[in-house]
This record gives C-alpha cells, sequence and structure tokens, in this order.
C-alpha cells in the first residue's frame, strides 16, 4: 500500500489503494507510462461488453489504437499540470500493478443536461467485475455528486450497477455515433 511520506502528506498522485485482500487494487491518476496498457484494456472491456449490443464487425475491429490517442492526451495533460479545473477527473485502477479500470468524468457535454456533471466512462476488466473496483471507482471519482451517464440500451448488467449505485432511468435517449447504438439517459440526483 502507498502510504505518507515523512511529513504525513500522500504522494501528490496516490490517490487511494486497498490491500490485504485478493481484489486489492491501487487508484491513482494517470501516468505517462499509461496510455499502452490501458488502451489495451479499453479496447478489451469494450470487445467483452459491446458484443451483442453493436455489431460483430464493429466490436471485432475495436483495437488499442483507436484508444491511445485519448489515453496519451489524458496522461500528458496529468503530466504536465493541465488538467483544466472544472470538476473533471480521470481514475484508473491497478490490481497487482496491471491496468484494471478506470472512470472519466467532467462537466455535462449536453446543454440539456439534468445535472451539471457527467460520468464520461467507468470500464472496469471483465475478471474485475463484481468484486466492488466499479463502485469504489466511481465514489471516488464522484463522492456524493449529482450526475448523469449514458448506457448502451442492452447493457443490462451496467443498468443494474448504476441503479445500485443511486442512478435511475429518467426516459431520454440518445442514438450513438458507434453503429448505432440507442444509450439510455441515467441520473443520480443531490441525497
Amino acid at each position: 500500500m502507498t502510504g505518507p511520506d515523512d511529513d504525513g502528506v500522500p504522494p501528490a498522485r496516490d490517490v487511494g489503494a486497498r490491500d490485504g485482500s485478493p481484489g486489492s487494487w491501487e487508484l491513482r491518476e494517470p501516468q505517462v507510462g499509461d496510455p499502452g496498457p490501458f488502451a489495451l484494456l479499453h479496447a478489451r472491456v469494450w470487445r467483452e461488453t459491446y458484443r451483442g449490443i453493436m455489431s460483430d464487425e464493429v466490436v471485432d475491429a475495436l483495437d488499442a489504437e483507436q484508444f491511445r490517442p485519448m489515453w496519451e492526451q489524458v496522461a500528458a495533460a496529468y503530466a504536465e499540470g493541465r488538467v483544466a479545473d472544472d470538476g473533471r477527473g480521470f481514475l484508473v485502477a491497478l490490481v497487482g500493478g496491471e491496468p484494471a479500470g478506470f472512470c472519466l468524468h467532467g462537466p455535462a457535454r449536453e446543454e440539456d443536461a439534468p445535472v451539471p456533471h457527467q460520468v464520461w466512462s467507468l470500464n472496469v476488466a471483465p475478471e474485475h467485475q463484481g468484486t466492488g473496483l466499479a463502485q469504489e471507482l466511481l465514489a471516488r471519482s464522484l463522492g456524493e455528486r449529482a450526475a448523469y451517464l449514458w448506457v448502451a440500451r442492452g447493457n443490462h448488467r451496467a443498468v443494474r450497477f448504476y441503479q445500485r449505485q443511486g442512478f435511475v432511468l429518467d426516459g431520454a435517449e440518445n442514438l450513438d455515433g458507434h453503429d448505432g447504438v440507442v444509450e439510455l439517459r441515467m441520473v443520480r440526483h443531490p441525497a
């Protein structure tokens, strides 16, 4: 477990670790060495999650190179201290030093958003789903903040997960650019 420095202040990039169990993980901000491994994870999670929701042709074509530019941009922004001060954040999870998941969130992208904050992406490797990792990524990223997100119609596991985290379907739908996938909006209002 990453601990405090001698002065009692945790290292700047460490935002939490869980140790002492078979499902232990480390949560932290992205770093310069992350783009390749996390782009691979991103593509793998999408291939496994969206098979049966998107066409096999689209799913089979997903690869790490599609996600790498975004990861390079995010890692560079954190390394150079250029992350916008608008509530956005990117949290990555590692298990045994290997990429296991991530959460990206920030200001709402739509003008008619039901609340001002959005979860842009929450992805966890299939072997770590059901361990509490996704729940902790979301909790550490949002705290108690109201937020909304879009989930692909047919992704029943994700809908159930978000419902357990206090999100509700609000009836709004959106046609995503990925193979005509219909997305359903889920909202978590302040307590």
